[in-house]
């Protein structure tokens, strides 16, 4: 029964350090995404500004 029960507290550990690992990537993603549009507009800001220049 102990055997049991020690299989099943890993299995659980390990299926909540699966869940974490997966919410931290995900939240790394948004915010990369969040910081390329955010550089990609201030790239097409200053490509404008020096488009209307010449």
């Amino acid at each position: 029964m102990k055997k049991h029960l020690v299989i099943a507290l890993l299995v659980i550990v390990a299926i909540i350090v699966a869940y974490l690992t997966f919410i931290i990537a995900y939240i790394k993603i948004v915010i990369g995404a969040i910081l390329l549009g955010i550089s990609a507009i201030a790239l097409l800001a200053v490509w404008i500004m020096w488009k209307n220049r010449d």
